[in-house]
Order: structure tokens, then C-alpha cells, then sequence
């Protein structure tokens, strides 16, 4: 069968056959790197040429090992390369049970697990293969991004390898999964076991959704659960309902230490878990027989690389100069759940694609400078490139437009990934299209709430004032009203002033204006700026502590 799957685990020798046969062919690379680097410059886009470009030779080094490493992995989604059956691409093969028992046999001999196989076992091969084949196809192409980073760490932690499978199991490989009970990530952790293992949980980050930091807490605690219970199928059901209702299965079957024995003892979702993980074993080492081959990833691991900051990075500001969605970075970097890096005084990391980690590191401090603009000055970058066509003598407010919009789910995605893409909750989510469950379709059109902002040009503080009013009696009116009708498009539905720009400070000499920053308050504006906040809520009538918006314009007294 063509592997589709990778092993870090090889022996020594070949290690370093492999080492040898990367250097001579970064040594080549080398050699002809001057013809290269000219080619490279010239296929600059012209709308970069304000940044400082990557060093050509060394892009080209980046490039080559990069095909050294894929080139060893062999893999491809090319389905007429791994159709080694000739099957049609509708067709959907059937075993009987003797051979499919066969073929974990084989598995079985390979692995201290104890893959066995029976009726409920199929059940779960006929899930995984036949009626969520489009699932398997989707895992099997994004298991290139983590599966060798997952297999290192087992192996460095003396975990079997196939445990990997367990990640399926847990999210289909999903970084950004979110269950019904709140576990989250690749390894679905709940927040209080992730921090028992050093994933830390703030309103800035999740480390539950950091794929390196959450895969070696999995290591940890299975490491755990095998100690504590003798064997692999114990921990894998402790994993999933914990080892209080382990033990109580135990208990009620008589002193029993095997899975099979205390099965039904175990809570119902716990009765299958281990017969799913023996079934998504089998059927990823034998996908190609079921005609189902992997769909291309975003990217695979060998073509990314992880970069330390200590600065605050906006995802946003990061995408426009890297020219790449925002999506996809924060598809990198889950962790960071405003889509942003924090300047907390931490060092963090950044997982970038190769080919543009050159380019941030020669545009770092471009990148920081940024970041900041997008933070303390959120109209700048939008009236940038558009100065000309702002009105004379006029200012820019910034509204926020809330309307509905239908999403089209698409295969592998959950309810809590359509919730993070959008920014809210999974509750929200269920609660706008009357969901009991968490289960949804392809194609299944979803209605969410969502909120864009748009800039208008006012002539002068009393007419903000003015607008300001009618926006909030607006927003009275709608909410009285109902929610609205969904529509396929966006549509404005109710207007929420988040900030309003003053005149110049000649009309009000008095004072001076300030942005609200994330974390502030009243008493921390006021230590900062010499003042009372007595003096604070003087100026800004209606002011209230517990009501500071982010972008929020107050007046202080000038000193």
C-alpha cells in the first residue's frame, strides 16, 4: 500500500543516509543559487517593493530542503497515482469480515495495542469509511501537518506510535475543535485538566489550541492514565470519561482490568471510544482500499516553520504584509484567540509557511510598527490608501453594521469552528437556528450574527452627538422589533456607535482626547494621565466604569 502516513521513528543509519542526501542537495542548490537569485527578484510583485525582500540564496536553500524532506515522505493526492484498484471515483468497496479481520491482524502484531475485531468495531470501520468517507479523505491530507510532529513527541515520551490515531478520534484533526462540554483543541482538553499540564488559559490565549504545547500535555496525561491502569485500552477510556468512572467500572465488574470486560459498565460514549480508535487505525492504513485517497492540506509540516516574537503581532496587519489570509494564519496559530499575539512580556511563538518566514524577519520591526497602528489608531490603515476622497473639513466616525448572514457548511467543519470563525458562540450558534445537538451536514445552511464596521465623514462633534442618538434609538427600535429575517447576503440590521472622533482641539482647549486600550480602567487612566477620576467623569457625563469599550474616545483634562 503507498504510506500515507509518516514515521519520524527510523533507525539511526538511515538518519543519517537521509542527512547526507539533504546537504548534497542543498550543496547543488548553492552552486547554482546566482541564476536563481535573479529569477527570484524579478518575480517580486510590485506592491512589495516597499518591503525588504528575503535573501534569494537563502530562499532557494529553504525551498530545496523543504522538496528534500516532501521528496522522502512521498506524499501526493494525486487520486490516479494512489488508485492501485482501478476503482471508479464513485465507487465504495466492500470487505467481508474475515479479510477485514485479516488485515488487523497484521496491525495487531505491529503495535502493543489490542486491536480487536468485532461487530462493533465494523460499526465504526462502516462509519469511518463508508458514511463519513469525505471526513477521512480530509483528515488523511491535514494529518501531514501534524502527524510528524505528533509522532515525534510519542516517541519522545515512549508513547506507541498509533496513538496518533487518537487525535482523530478526539477532532478529526481539527486545531480549532470546541466540544458540547467545552473541551477544545487537537486533544480536546477541558480547561482545568489542560492547566494541570502547563496549557495556560487567558482572554488573550488558549494553549488548549496550541498543537505543540496541547500535544505534549496529551503525552503527559496518557503517560498518566497507562501507569495508573496497567494497559493502553484502560488509559484510552480514562482518557475520555475519566479515571473516577474507570474505577467504579472496575469495581462493578468484579476487579476486571481489561476493556472489554468492563465495557458496559462504562458510560455509554466511553463504550465505543475504543472501538472507534481501533477502527480509524485500520481504516487510515487502509484507506486507498476503500477508494478514499487524502484532499490536499493548506499546508504540511515540512513547509512551516515557528518563529519566537516578543512584540505584539496583529493578524491582520501580518496578512497584508505577508500577502496571506488572515485565515490561514490564525489557522497556524490557534492559540491566540483574538487573532492576535499579545505584548504581555512573554516570548511567543509564530508558525509561519517557509516561504514567508523570510520575509517577516526581514520586515520585523515593519511588521510591530504595524501591529501598533491597527491598535491604537483602527481608522489609519483603512483612510491610508483613500485620503484623497475624504470629504474637506469633515471627520471620520466609525459605526458598526450588525446583520445576518448563512453559512454553507462544509465537509469537516463543526458547529464550534463556524462559531470561532465568526466570533461567537457555539450557545449563540444553536440558539439562532433552533439546534438541539451539535450535529450538522454538508451543505447545511447555518444563520449567524455578524458585525462589520464601516467609516463615515460627519461635519462636527454636536452632529456626532446628534447621530449618535439616532444610532442608539435605532438600535432600540430593532431590538423591540426582533431579530430580523435571515438572508443569504449581509444585511444592516442595527447600528452600535463604537467611537467618535472629536473636532480639532481648538474648540475645546481645556481638555484632550484618549482612546480606551484593552485593560484599562478609570483609575489606571487617571494615574497615567495626572488626573482625578472625579475630574475624568466631569468631562464625560454618563462615563461609567464598567461600560469602557475598546476604541472609545474620552475627554481629560488637560494639565
Amino acid at each position: 500500500m503507498y504510506p500515507l502516513n509518516v514515521n519520524l521513528a527510523v533507525q539511526p543509519r538511515k538518519n543519517k543516509e537521509i542527512m547526507k542526501k539533504t546537504m548534497l542537495t542543498v550543496f547543488a542548490a548553492i552552486i547554482a543559487i546566482g541564476s536563481y537569485a535573479v529569477a527570484i527578484k524579478d518575480s517580486i510583485p510590485s506592491r512589495f517593493q516597499t518591503l525588504n525582500p528575503d535573501d534569494p540564496a537563502l530562499a532557494e536553500i529553504d525551498r530545496m530542503l523543504v522538496s528534500s524532506y516532501t521528496s522522502h515522505y512521498c506524499f501526493t493526492t494525486d487520486r490516479n497515482f494512489l488508485n492501485a484498484h482501478n476503482y471508479s471515483a464513485q465507487e465504495i468497496p466492500t470487505f467481508t469480515a474475515d479479510l477485514v479481520k485479516a488485515r488487523m491482524d497484521v496491525l495487531d502484531k505491529n503495535t502493543p495495542f489490542d486491536l480487536v475485531y468485532n461487530s462493533t468495531v465494523q460499526g465504526f470501520v462502516d462509519l469511518y469509511a463508508v458514511r463519513r468517507r469525505d471526513i477521512t479523505s480530509k483528515v488523511l491530507g491535514v494529518s501531514q501537518l501534524y502527524f510528524p510532529m505528533i509522532e515525534e513527541k510519542l516517541a519522545k515520551h515512549g508513547i506507541p506510535l498509533e496513538m496518533k490515531y487518537l487525535s482523530i478520534v478526539e477532532s478529526a484533526l481539527n486545531p480549532t475543535a470546541i466540544s458540547r462540554a467545552g473541551a477544545g483543541g487537537l486533544w480536546q482538553f477541558m480547561v482545568a485538566t489542560g492547566k494541570m499540564y502547563d496549557l495556560d488559559v487567558t482572554s488573550y490565549q488558549d494553549e488548549r489550541f496550541d498543537a505543540y504545547k496541547s500535544t505534549d500535555a496529551a503525552c503527559l496525561y496518557l503517560k498518566f492514565l497507562y501507569k495508573t491502569f496497567g494497559n493502553w485500552e484502560l488509559a484510552l477510556a480514562a482518557y475520555n470519561s475519566g479515571p473516577g468512572n474507570v474505577n467504579k467500572a472496575i469495581r462493578r465488574s468484579g476487579g476486571k482490568r481489561d476493556f472489554w470486560s468492563i465495557k458496559e459498565f462504562l458510560p455509554k460514549e466511553t463504550q465505543g471510544y475504543v472501538p472507534a480508535f481501533i477502527a480509524v487505525n485500520y481504516v487510515m492504513n487502509h484507506a486507498a482500499e476503500y477508494n478514499i485517497y487524502p484532499q490536499k492540506p493548506l499546508i504540511t509540516f515540512f513547509e512551516t516553520d515557528t518563529i519566537g516574537v516578543t512584540n505584539r503581532v496583529d493578524f491582520s496587519a501580518l496578512s497584508n504584509l505577508l500577502d496571506m489570509p488572515t485565515e490561514d494564519i490564525a489557522f497556524l496559530n490557534g492559540t491566540y484567540k483574538l487573532k492576535e499575539i499579545p505584548d504581555n512580556g512573554h516570548k511567543h511563538y509564530l508558525v509561519l509557511p517557509i516561504s514567508k518566514v523570510g520575509i517577516f524577519m526581514n520586515n520585523e520591526d515593519l511588521v510591530y510598527e504595524k501591529s501598533r497602528v491597527q491598535r491604537e489608531e483602527p481608522l489609519l490603515l483603512a483612510s491610508t490608501n483613500n485620503s484623497s476622497n475624504v470629504p474637506t473639513g469633515k471627520v471620520a466616525k466609525e459605526i458598526r453594521e450588525t446583520g445576518w448572514k448563512t453559512h454553507k457548511v462544509k465537509s469537516g467543519e463543526s458547529l464550534g469552528s463556524i462559531a470561532n470563525k465568526y466570533g461567537v458562540s457555539l450557545a449563540e450558534i444553536r440558539k439562532w437556528n433552533n439546534i438541539k445537538s451539535t450535529k450538522i451536514y454538508k451543505g447545511q445552511s447555518i444563520k449567524v450574527k455578524t458585525t462589520v464596521s464601516k467609516t463615515i465623514y460627519i461635519e462636527s462633534e454636536e452632529e456626532a452627538v446628534a447621530e449618535n442618538k439616532a444610532d442608539v434609538k435605532e438600535a432600540a427600535v430593532n431590538t423591540e422589533n426582533g431579530e430580523g429575517e435571515e438572508e443569504e447576503n449581509y444585511q444592516q440590521h442595527e447600528k452600535q456607535p463604537i467611537a467618535k472622533t472629536p473636532v480639532a482641539s481648538k474648540h475645546n482647549p481645556q481638555y484632550k482626547y484618549y482612546t480606551i486600550q484593552k485593560g484599562d480602567t478609570l483609575s489606571k487612566i487617571a494615574n497615567n494621565k495626572g488626573v482625578s477620576v472625579a475630574q475624568i467623569k466631569s468631562l464625560n457625563k454618563g462615563l461609567k466604569e464598567n461600560r469602557l469599550a475598546v476604541g472609545q474616545k474620552i475627554k481629560i483634562k488637560q494639565i
